[in-house]
């Protein structure tokens, strides 16, 4: 009897131990693998654009005589050196296109840029009296006037991108314009007018802002100054018939500053698709 009854309890203790070594040797499963959350998107610069832009634009000009200069009529009268004007103020309104392409190299972007705009940017100032020709005291009711047509630069850019979205940039290049100078008695403009237009090569350097909007787009703020060489001007008959009498030739001097603000397109998206 006490045998049959250790046999059972044997029994027993070894059905409840079965299921626990059986837990035991059964592998529980890994956790399913996730992947981490992709880096977030960082814009590139690099790539070609087309874009607008417009503003204001002003600069100073200055009129002076030169080798040779006579005032002009039936008996030319030379006249010595000297300024026939003033350094007097433009102003006026600038707008046009431009495009180019940037390689960006980390932080640092590389491009260049052309651009073309119109310009209405114009100043004039009375002339003083040209001591130099005895009783000419009344030149001071003469006018001398700067205009400058349109303006075209080829720059180099170096620009850097504190964020990836935001870049800050200098510029540098040559610079061409349309120069036209005139001079005609105040209420007598016809009969004593004369202009001459002339094209002008020069420098410029200035620099900008970028800020990318997305889809390709992005906008811009500008400054440029621009130095054209002091040239001479009024070399081409006709003249004011006499009595009245231009001073010719002359030499002009001109500088421009144009404040613009702009919108490019660039043709490859900086986040393939964003």
């Amino acid at each position: 009897m006490k045998k049959l009854f250790l046999g059972s309890v044997a029994l027993v203790a070894l059905g409840l131990g079965a299921p626990a070594a059986f837990a035991a040797e059964k592998r529980v499963p890994a956790p399913a693998y996730t992947p981490p959350p992709p880096p977030a998107p960082v814009y590139t610069w690099s790539g070609c654009y087309v874009g607008a832009s417009a503003g204001s634009s002003s600069g100073t000009s200055q009129h002076f005589t030169t080798a040779g200069s006579i005032l002009t009529g039936a008996v030319p009268q030379p006249v010595a050196g000297g300024n026939i004007t003033d350094s007097f103020n433009l102003s006026g309104f600038i707008g046009g296109g431009q495009l180019g392409c940037n390689w960006q190299w980390g932080a640092w972007v590389f491009g260049v840029e052309g651009d073309g705009s119109a310009t209405n940017k114009e100043g004039q100032a009375f002339e003083t009296a040209l001591a130099s020709v005895p009783g000419l005291a009344a030149r001071a009711n003469w006018i001398s006037q700067t205009q400058e047509r349109w303006l075209v630069t080829a720059r180099g850019k170096l620009g850097w991108t504190w964020w990836d979205k935001s870049m800050i940039y200098v510029t540098g290049g040559g610079a061409w314009a349309k120069i036209d100078a005139s001079e005609f008695l105040v209420g007598n403009q016809i009969a004593t007018g004369h202009q001459e237009s002339n094209t002008r090569s020069g420098w410029t350097v200035g620099g900008g802002i970028e800020y990318v909007l997305g889809y390709g787009w992005s906008v811009k703020g500008e400054f440029l100054y621009v130095k054209f060489d002091n040239f001479n001007t009024f070399t081409t008959a006709p003249f004011a018939a006499p009595p009245f009498q231009n001073v010719a030739p002359r030499e002009l001097t001109l500088e421009a500053y144009s404040f613009r603000a702009g919108m490019n397109y660039k043709f490859t998206s900086g986040w393939g698709g964003y």
